[in-house]
Parts: C-alpha cells; structure tokens; sequence
C-alpha cells in the first residue's frame, strides 16, 4: 500500500509542477516580455491560437501528462524500499527543480515547443 500510495502522490507531486510551472511561466512572460515569443494570441503563444494538428495535440498531452507519468515512476522507485522522509523530499523537490529547468529552456531559451 506504501508504493501504491507514494505512487500515486508523485503524481499528482508532478501534476502539481506543471500548474506551478504554467503560473510561473506566464508570471515570467508579464515581467520579461522579450522572453515569450511569440506573443500571446499568436500562432505558437498559446493553446487556442493556432489550427488544431495532430502534432499540437500530441505535445499538448506530453506537456500535461509526461510530468505526472515521470513523476510516478520515481515514487514507485522511491518507495519500494523504506526510506528516510529527508531522502524522499529531496528526490522530489529535484525532480521539481528539473522538471522546471527543461520546461524553461524548452519553452523559453531553445523555442522547441511551440
């Protein structure tokens, strides 16, 4: 029950990133403008901006859902043995950290999703 548990709080450790991430993206874009281009409201600055493909579709379910699944697997990793509450934080607020890291210079640096 631990591993199904830590399991699925991982989860939802990594779908609570992507909001947190999405709120500090668009806080970001607000405060460094020439960091979000394209504009919002232009094809590539948001979700209902440009036609819907199947490419678009496809990233906009692996920016959601990849995290929550990555996530999940390190908590089944995580808590397959006992470990120290110290240990696991640790591992989570790095994943946090990461996760952060590549959806920045993705999204923001490098412009690999649009």
């Amino acid at each position: 029950m631990r591993r199904f548990f830590g399991t699925a709080g991982s989860a939802l450790a990594g779908l609570a990133s992507v909001v947190m991430w999405t709120l500090l993206d668009s806080h970001l874009c607000s405060a460094f403008s020439r960091l979000c281009t394209p504009r919002a409201g232009e094809c590539g600055g948001g979700v209902d901006a440009c036609a819907v493909t199947a490419q678009s579709t496809v990233e906009l379910f692996a920016y959601i859902f990849a995290p929550p699944i990555l996530f999940a697997a390190l908590g089944f990793y995580l808590f397959a043995r006992r470990r120290s509450p110290l240990v696991m934080t640790g591992f989570l607020v790095s994943a946090v950290a990461v996760h952060w890291l590549f959806s920045f210079l993705s999204i923001r640096v490098l412009h690999i999703v649009n």
